[in-house]
């Protein structure tokens, strides 16, 4: 069955997630079946139940079970497979690329996934907005997740991935199987004003435009300029306040 999820300018048909039944699910995680069928009562894993009643495991509470480190495909014969991580990293600017913003994200990002004993993940990029739903490096790692390439991704912050609307890029990559992972959780201060103010203008840029129409752009660059200013000078106030 698939449904179609739409919303914040992304459409996207979701697959329904594999069920596993109670003793393959058991054997999988290495405990007896009446021990998952204690951990349902007790709410420590999530159960889905059929029509008739019987219980199912979805394969990512297996995966979370395990600790995200082996999945079973059992299209592939019930052969074992590694999870497979990636990393995304993002910086608004080629300006904060060069001053090494973006590669001090990748560097934190590759250091807290080796304190996890993760090697070698992938690694995807963008120099673009926040609010951009076209960047190059976001659609790249869609498309591993539905070509089943990932089943982990690792970023410092939710607005690295995306600016706004991030639930809804969560449950896309939910309904492939992949997990995202606020791994660093730490932004450089300076950086991450810097991308707020860009995001900002962006916005007012896009809805003065509506606003105003084509015939008016004189009045949606005023409106621009004024915003502008008053970010500009609200810069020099931080510092401070209470």
């Amino acid at each position: 069955m698939t449904v179609v999820v739409s919303g914040c300018g992304l459409s996207y048909a979701r697959t329904m997630e594999r069920l596993i039944g109670v003793a393959e699910a058991a054997r999988l995680l290495g405990i007896h079946p009446q021990t998952l069928r204690v951990w349902d009562v007790q709410g420590k894993v999530r159960i889905v139940r059929t029509p008739g009643g019987k219980r199912r495991v979805p394969e990512s509470e297996i995966r979370r079970l395990q600790g995200g480190q082996v999945l079973v495909d059992q299209a592939a014969g019930g052969k074992e497979r590694s999870s497979t991580w990636a990393i995304y990293a993002r910086v608004s600017s080629h300006e904060q690329k060069a001053r090494g913003d973006m590669a001090r994200q990748v560097a934190r990002l590759r250091e807290g996934l080796e304190a996890q004993g993760v090697s070698h993940p992938a690694e995807v990029t963008d120099v673009a907005s926040g609010l951009s739903d076209r960047r190059p490096g976001l659609l790249r790692l869609m498309a591993m997740a539905r070509q089943g390439q990932v089943t982990d991704i690792a970023i410092t912050s939710k607005d690295r991935l995306t600016r706004f609307c991030f639930g809804y890029l969560e449950e896309f990559f939910s309904s492939y199987g992949v997990t995202i992972h606020v791994v660093d959780g730490q932004e450089e201060r300076e950086s991450v004003q810097e991308e707020l103010v860009d995001d900002l203008i962006a916005s007012v840029t896009s809805f003065s435009g509506k606003l105003y129409g084509l015939r008016s752009h004189g009045r949606a660059k005023d409106l621009v300029d004024l915003v502008k200013r008053h970010v500009a000078g609200a810069g020099g106030t931080d510092s401070g306040g209470a």
